[in-house]
């Protein structure tokens, strides 16, 4: 029974963390990160996978203290202190060499959320989304497996319509349209 239960909590997060590549606004993105990685802390408890549980749980307040925090050194201390935090509480909860992968995913999205551009984010989540993908596979997280998949997707979705359709129509206006200091 906890394995369904396990299973329907994450497919809620799923479609939470679905929603928040989509935002093209960090502090929107932060703030669903932090609801999604809530709701994954309860799917993992449920599964007994006790690293994915404790890293989702010491995201949130990470999430939420990058959506305020940004720039400069606090930034970067912020960025350590989490960053040992998921090292430190990834060897509290050590199952076996799979629980490194997401103590280095948690690890390698500190630093990628800790950056001001969402199109940075989003292009230097896909590995960390491979590493969390393993360890749902072996954790038995079909709802976890699936969600890296359809973040994946996810992500290249907004790479294609924030990075790539965005910059075509900068690109086709500054053509077409001359600014106010050409000399024609």
């Amino acid at each position: 029974m906890h394995f369904y239960i396990a299973q329907g909590i994450g497919f809620i997060g799923m479609i939470v963390a679905f929603i928040s590549f989509q935002k093209n606004d960090r502090r929107k993105f932060l703030w669903l990160q932090a609801i999604a990685c809530m709701i994954f802390a309860a799917h993992f408890i449920f599964l007994g996978a006790f690293t994915g549980m404790i890293m989702n749980f010491a995201a949130i307040p990470r999430n939420l203290i990058f959506v305020r925090k940004h720039g400069g050194k606090q930034q970067i201390l912020w960025t350590a202190v989490f960053v040992a935090a998921f090292v430190i509480l990834g060897i509290f909860t050590w199952k076996n060499e799979f629980s490194l992968f997401p103590i280095f995913a948690m690890s390698c999205s500190t630093v990628v959320y800790s950056l001001r551009s969402p199109r940075f984010i989003r292009f230097l989540t896909l590995p960390v989304a491979a590493l969390w993908l393993t360890y749902n596979i072996i954790s038995l997280s079909i709802a976890g497996a699936l969600t890296e998949s359809f973040c994946v997707c996810s992500i290249l979705i907004a790479i294609v319509r924030f990075d790539i359709l965005r910059k075509k129509e900068v690109g086709a206006e500054s053509i077409s349209a001359p600014d106010s200091n050409t000399i024609i």
